[in-house]
């Protein structure tokens, strides 16, 4: 179900909550994201952040994230709403390091404390993107720089890779692209939505739908709550007075030349802000 409100005062939000804070399942989907895992992540934002920078990293999850950024020389707060999450990385916390339970949707630091804020596979589980990101520009510094990783869920590339998995024989993602029927109905939405988007308007519409909050956690992005978009994110931004330094990073030669050629159609966002 789709819906352009945001839920921030409704239920959703605290079941989302709930879900984070108590699902053991999950939190060993999490366990995936391991070193290898993150490496991407880390770099990107390693090769945006100025030197003896601040950094906030939000919604770090297991915490592996923010711990590499301190082996890189910075001092770095990790956060995530779940402190079952975070059980673990208490354990790393050192003068340069700590983490933080805390929604990203209120965040408990002063205005323009940190010279940068990053974040891997948050966005598209927020149920209130417009409030997040205000939360974003308001405790970077001026000149800082926000660095946002994640899934392009409007990219029409994802459920195009979804229908070629599913005719050669491969799985499809779960919810999202089960059958060839789903991946290529989503393919024509995602199309539709692209055009809208990149040149219809001008201002960004976040597009919300209900998370798949179920106990045993498929993981796929099922528990989304945002159809995440790079052009809504870019139109949040400059009309908050930010620049977008980069529109997206890919990896690997086919990721660079897409990223390169077609930022807005890459399947991953990697957008780099500064204010």
């Amino acid at each position: 179900m789709e819906t352009s409100m945001p839920e921030t005062s409704s239920p959703i939000r605290q079941r989302m909550r709930e879900f984070y804070e108590t699902s053991e399942t999950y939190k060993n989907l999490l366990a995936a994201h391991d070193e290898a895992y993150l490496r991407h992540y880390v770099e990107l934002v390693i090769r945006y952040a100025p030197p003896r920078s601040k950094i906030l990293d939000l919604g770090c999850g297991n915490g592996i994230s923010a711990r590499l950024l301190n082996q890189a020389e910075f001092d770095v707060v990790g956060t995530d709403i779940s402190s079952l999450f975070l059980e673990e990385a208490q354990d790393w916390e050192n003068p340069r390091l700590r983490y933080q339970v805390c929604d990203v949707m209120e965040l408990p630091f002063e205005s323009e404390s940190f010279n940068v804020i990053c974040s891997n596979e948050l966005v598209e589980h927020l149920p209130d993107v417009e409030t997040a990101l205000t939360e974003m520009t308001r405790v970077v510094r001026k000149g800082g720089r926000i660095v946002i990783s994640g899934p392009n869920l409007c990219s029409p590339l994802i459920p195009l890779l979804d229908w070629l998995n599913l005719m050669s024989g491969k799985p499809g993602r779960p919810v999202w692209g089960e059958t060839k029927r789903q991946a290529l109905q989503q393919f024509t939405r995602n199309c539709r939505l692209y055009v809208q988007k990149r040149f219809l308007t001008k201002t960004p519409h976040f597009i919300y739908r209900e998370p798949d909050l179920q106990a045993d956690a498929i993981g796929g992005d099922s528990d989304s709550a945002y159809y995440a978009s790079p052009i809504d994110l870019a139109q949040f931004f400059r009309s908050h007075g930010c620049t977008i330094i980069k529109k997206a990073v890919g990896f690997g030669v086919k990721g660079r030349i897409i990223a390169g050629t077609f930022p807005y159609l890459s399947p991953y966002i990697t957008m780099v802000v500064e204010k």
